[in-house]
């Protein structure tokens, strides 16, 4: 808008400055040259005639060559002026009067949460938001992706987000939670008014960089989030084993398996909530827990989606597992209760955050960066067939690959598949697109950072906790002479898992193991396969 405006400056000063020059030159020209005098008022009015093509009154025609010269220098002079016009001020005024505004004020809120800066990493908790009804508003410094956010339906707020007039016009004073992506300098501004405010709202900051923590700390940021770190414990916990199997549990256990399968994006499951996955059960598997972008949950809530970065761990007999992968639409790979060693590619904060993670688990890790330096096994390009061979990846039980750039980690995917079929691939990586073309590479599963720190954000903005991974599934065999067999004639498996807070995989009859039991008897049942957290079983046995 200022460039039209100084467009149109120009345009009008210089058209007075054509008109005042031709009507001074035509009136001494009628004087000297035609010998036919004409006043001020008169000379303008021939001038403007000739310069919109409307006429020439009554002075046509001139008597003298000087004269016509003049007369179609001005013609051409507004036609110029006509045709330069329409391009330069016309188009450009009408887009702007019919061109959608960002809004600049919002309806009266309370209790609601200021987001600074959208990225796509609040993409998820922008969807819980809405799914829980709880008010939100977008503050946004620029007006292209203001009105875009606008148009797709979310509450923005165009405007410099550390301005007193934009954190008014938000309620700051009202709100519950103020979100800030300060991976930009300008942004830190925002902590700092938000701050002079005295506001009773929570103040959490988003870095990309953990090294400027600190100084948004300084700034008053109650809290500041590392996406990045959380990326890569998702990926350290991805590894660690979140099942219990106790020697000699149950006599017949090889006769199960325990697979993890993921949630394709044309099956049954995908979009349901993770409760809905119990279905799987009528088929004799039994599901253990889900992998939800990099957090484990024994548990299946019924405010948790299912989509293409959830992963069901499932246990069952080879026939039942095969119904399941249809069912879900995807392939299935074994779970591995022994989980080391581990391959990591990428020594930057992903990387050596998962490895952090997995040393202090007890696993046996090996670092593969291009560049040498603390904690490096093997420096080389992970991307050529030798340098993942002189990491002997083909020895390791599970690969993570950290890197920085999206397609190296494909291609390094692609080499490491080619290498061995046996390893569990595991992957970052930063955009959400890359999700498909990595699992299409190879990759057994993938945690983009959009999808972590999403959780991430959204558990913390609603304090919601999440399973602990000291917590793990147990398997535990039960003989049926220890219980109360009055309550259990017949077995109802959601009536079981709601008293007991366990599930039951199997039955064991007469040495075999039966994993569809709705409606089995107890009296001719040896044992009980369970399934629950270590707290869940304990309580049971007790």
């Amino acid at each position: 808008m200022l460039n039209l405006r100084r467009r149109l400056g120009i345009y009008v000063g210089s058209l007075l400055v054509f008109l005042v020059a031709y009507t001074a030159a035509y009136r001494f020209g009628m004087a000297s040259i035609e010998g036919e005098p004409r006043n001020w008022v008169q000379a303008f009015e021939i001038v403007v005639q000739s310069m919109t093509t409307t006429g020439y009154g009554q002075d046509a025609p001139w008597q003298t060559l000087e004269m016509t010269a003049l007369m179609i220098l001005i013609q051409i002079t507004g036609i110029a002026y006509i045709f330069v016009a329409f391009p330069v001020l016309v188009v450009p005024w009408v887009a702007d009067l019919i061109e959608p505004t960002p809004p600049r004020q919002i309806d009266e809120v309370e209790d609601h949460v200021i987001i600074v800066g959208y990225t796509e990493l609040y993409q998820s908790l922008i969807e819980a938001l809405e799914s829980g009804e709880t008010p939100y508003v977008i503050v946004d410094p620029s007006s292209d992706r203001a009105q875009r956010l606008h148009e797709r339906g979310y509450t923005v707020l165009y405007g410099d987000p550390s301005s007193e007039e934009t954190l008014d016009n938000a309620r700051v004073d009202a709100a519950e939670t103020v979100l800030v992506d300060a991976s930009a300098d300008e942004y830190i501004r925002v902590v700092l008014a938000a701050k002079e405010r005295d506001i009773e709202a929570s103040i959490l900051a988003l870095v990309t960089d953990p090294s400027r923590a600190q100084y948004l700390r300084y700034a008053g940021a109650d809290e500041v989030l590392s996406p990045k770190h959380r990326l890569g414990k998702s990926l350290g916990d991805k590894v660690r084993n979140v099942i219990e199997l106790p020697e000699d549990t149950f006599e017949r256990g090889e006769e199960l398996e325990i697979i993890e399968l993921p949630v394709g994006p044309d099956g049954d499951l995908y979009g349901e909530t993770l409760d809905a996955s119990r279905r799987l059960e009528r088929i004799g598997v039994t599901v253990l827990g889900a992998w939800v972008r990099g957090d484990f949950l024994a548990s299946l809530p019924a405010d948790v989606h299912a989509d293409e970065n959830t992963t069901l761990l499932v246990v069952g007999n080879s026939d039942d597992l095969e119904t399941a992968e249809e069912i879900v639409g995807s392939t299935s790979y074994r779970y591995n209760t022994v989980r080391g060693p581990v391959v990591i590619v990428g020594a930057g904060i992903v990387g050596r955050t998962a490895m952090g993670t997995l040393e202090r688990a007890g696993v046996e890790t090996r670092l593969v960066d291009q560049e040498d330096g603390p904690f490096v096994d093997v420096v080389g390009d992970a991307t050529t067939v030798e340098t993942l061979t002189e990491a002997n990846i083909e020895d390791a039980k599970t690969m993570l690959v950290a890197l920085d750039d999206d397609d190296d980690a494909i291609l390094t995917t692609l080499v490491a598949r080619s290498l061995t079929d046996q390893l569990e691939l595991i992957v970052a990586s930063d955009r959400e697109e890359s999700v498909s073309r990595l699992q299409t590479a190879g990759a057994d599963d993938v945690l983009s950072l959009p999808n972590v720190a999403g959780r991430m954000i959204t558990l913390r903005v609603f304090d919601r906790e999440i399973m602990t991974l000291g917590e793990r599934v147990t398997l535990t065999r039960i003989e049926t002479s220890t219980l109360e067999t009055d309550e259990l004639e017949q077995l109802d498996p959601e009536a079981f898992r709601a008293r007991t807070n366990c599930s039951i995989v199997a039955l064991e009859d007469e040495g075999e193991l039966v994993t569809h039991i709705e409606d089995r008897s107890l009296e001719r049942i040896d044992a009980l396969v369970i399934a629950g957290t270590e707290t869940a079983v304990a309580d049971l046995l007790e």
